[in-house]
């Protein structure tokens, strides 16, 4: 895709939000919203003055921690007990009951039990963030496993391939589209938990920061952080989804050529 097809997608979107800035400013300024809902020149301008100060910048940096370390440690555990699951067929069915029982509890559920084992500290938060984001890449993990072209391993084991070096050869490489479309869902997942745990349960971070704010009637300020959320948001996805174009070539030349 070109510049120009690049600009040209993201125009038509990019106009749509201003216009609708513009829209919200003046009514806003009109008084035709609830006071509740401050002009968003005041929301850009807390952003930016709580970016320069530091107020809201320290707190991205402690909940981008936060995010790091979870996910880094869900895509440690999905992956490998994804790959275990999905090329051993009795771990898959000594373990398939379980998943099924644990993926559709809500991460937020877990918060009180995370707090009366880790406390309202990091380590609280990262729990949380590895059970939310775990279970899509281990599902993405485990039928990216389980799709191999059975012919391409009945070619490896026919060649003397040792089992090790045709999952390292065949195995993983044939699973790594899925893989990465799991790591992309849950990098997402793991951002809104990320947040979500910090306004229920921290004492540091983004969503304590709103909670803060909103507590203080700071109401520009408050907005401000939830902007930078969704920026943030934003951002998380393109970087995961460049990184899946990087890594897996051969599947975003395929999706380009469609």
């Amino acid at each position: 895709m070109s510049a120009r097809d690049r600009l040209a997608a993201v125009l038509p979107g990019a106009a749509f939000v201003a216009g609708v800035t513009v829209i919200v400013e003046i009514a806003a300024r009109l008084g035709w919203l609830s006071s509740y809902f401050p002009p968003p020149s005041r929301i850009i301008a807390a952003l930016v003055r709580g970016l320069a100060n530091g107020e809201i910048a320290s707190q991205v940096g402690i909940t981008l921690a936060a995010f790091a370390e979870g996910l880094a440690l869900a895509v440690v555990l999905a992956v490998a007990l994804g790959i275990v699951m999905g090329a051993v067929p009795i771990v898959y069915d000594a373990l398939k009951t379980i998943v099924e029982l644990m993926r559709p509890i809500p991460s937020v559920a877990m918060i009180p039990l995370a707090i009366l084992f880790f406390g309202l500290g990091l380590p609280m938060r990262v729990a949380v963030i590895t059970y939310a984001s775990f279970w899509p890449l281990l599902i993405s993990t485990l039928y990216g496993v389980r799709a191999v072209d059975p012919v391409a391993l009945d070619t490896a084991r026919n060649f003397g391939v040792p089992p090790l070096e045709a999952l390292w050869r065949v195995v993983l490489p044939a699973a790594l589209t899925s893989i990465s479309t799991g790591l992309r869902v849950s990098a997402s997942i793991a951002l809104v938990v990320t947040v979500t745990t910090e306004l229920v349960a921290g004492d540091t971070g983004l969503g304590y920061y709103v909670a803060q704010m909103e507590q203080a009637s700071r109401l520009p300020s408050m907005y401000a952080a939830i902007l930078l959320t969704g920026i943030l948001g934003y951002a998380v996805n393109l970087v995961f989804f460049a990184l899946e174009r990087k890594v897996v070539f051969w599947s975003a030349a395929a999706r380009a050529a469609q």
